[in-house]
């Protein structure tokens, strides 16, 4: 291991009141923790944080752009080895190949999850024979050819590369997304569903894969209770098609045409039928008739509402309406699934909501998180961001008459 790693350093300095600095405080500083920069804050080199005395704290990726300026790839004096990228993709490979998911009948999941694979600003996802690489940060696009040779002497299939919007905003890049085959749809299986979403440059989210293990629990739950399942959200399916697939009665909502067609393109794949599509926001009025229950399971799984803690409020109120128009449609002993995809909205706020309807009773039985494809690097509030509640329907349990 050299002492200065190959392609130059950059040396950062913390404020005196940079805050607490540490694995426990996660691995991202930020640009107001930042007393000054020695060096050119290239994208293409390392970073090394140093405390106001000069001493080492850790080794890690500088974006001058973005508010995140470091995000940390190890903590300590010692720099990271020349070859750690390398290392890290064949760590992050060999611990999904470890799962064996095809033995469930799963050809769609992610490889690379950002900082939980000690890989921040870069997200692997495979969709059966293809893969799909988003570069989300300034100093992952500076290592694009690198990733790209990596994956392409290890991967027969097509490779389609993305920086998505959000990101490019953030990071001063330009959003792209570079169709890696003939275009059109991905297709994959999860847990023996076949599914297909819009390839890049048509695709957005993906097949929101963190998901995938509760999707098939919430199926088995609603095939358990009984009662047709209302999925709120749907995208291209998921939660509707494992239920269909378990015998339960499907309706499934979502604002977006192009979605719900690949939904319905899903349903036939599966030589399933009898799943009602509906077109409508899900913070609208639901009045459509398809709606109107009584339902056994009611999933929630809206877009992210809450992008600041200064959002939490209003997305707490937006899913309370939400609840309260549906509440009396689930039958006693029905589940209701709540979900939140951002980091700001909590257990404890979707908790808010239910203690909120004084008209029924409530328990949560379940507390859901992503799978084991999506791990989280300790200390890394931010990257435990889904957080799916499950909740029963108990009215014995209600302590008012309202």
């Amino acid at each position: 291991m050299s002492a200065t790693p190959k392609g130059g350093v950059v040396r950062i300095e913390l404020r005196r009141d940079a805050g607490r600095i540490g694995p426990e405080a996660g691995p991202w500083i930020r640009k107001n923790q930042i007393a000054r920069m020695l060096g050119v804050p290239d994208p293409h080199v390392l970073a090394q944080i140093v405390d106001r005395k000069g001493d080492p704290l850790a080794w890690g990726l500088v974006s001058a752009v973005s508010s995140i300026t470091v995000r940390v790839l190890g903590w300590g004096a010692t720099p990271p080895p020349d070859d750690w990228l390398e290392r890290r993709l064949a760590t992050a490979l060999a611990a999904r190949d470890a799962y064996d998911f095809a033995r469930a009948g799963t050809t769609g999941y992610r490889i690379v999850n950002s900082e939980g694979d000690g890989l921040p600003g870069l997200v692997v996802d495979r969709y059966g024979d293809d893969l799909v690489v988003q570069l989300g940060t300034a100093p992952m696009a500076a290592r694009e050819a690198e990733v790209l040779a990596w994956w392409r002497a290890r991967w027969p299939g097509a490779i389609h590369v993305t920086v998505p919007e959000g990101a490019a905003r953030a990071e001063g890049l330009t959003a792209t997304a570079r169709d890696g085959g003939d275009g059109g749809v991905l297709q994959f299986l999860e847990h023996h569903v076949h599914f297909e979403v819009p390839a890049p440059p048509a695709q957005k989210t993906g097949a929101y894969f963190d998901q995938r293990a509760n999707r098939r629990t919430v199926a088995q739950l609603a095939k358990r209770h009984g009662g047709p399942l209302l999925d709120l959200g749907c995208h291209v399916g998921g939660f509707a098609l494992h239920a269909r697939k378990a015998g339960v009665g499907v309706v499934a909502l979502d604002r977006s045409r192009t979605v719900l067609a690949h939904a319905a393109s899903n349903e036939a794949k599966n030589g399933l039928s009898g799943i009602t599509w509906v077109e409508a926001d899900m913070f609208d009025r639901l009045d459509h008739p398809a709606l109107q229950g009584p339902f056994g399971t009611i999933v929630v799984d809206p877009p992210k509402i809450a992008a600041k803690k200064s959002d939490v409020e209003r997305a707490q109120g937006a899913l309370g309406r939400i609840v309260k128009e549906l509440a009396p449609r689930l039958l006693p002993g029905g589940h209701l699934v709540l979900c939140s995809c951002g980091h700001h909205l909590g257990r404890e706020h979707l908790d808010r909501v239910l203690v909120d309807d004084a008209r029924h009773g409530w328990a949560r039985v379940l507390a859901l998180s992503a799978g084991v494809d999506h791990p989280v690097a300790p200390g890394h509030r931010e990257g435990e961001y889904l957080r799916v509640n499950v909740y029963q329907r108990r009215d014995g349990n209600r302590l008012t008459s309202a």
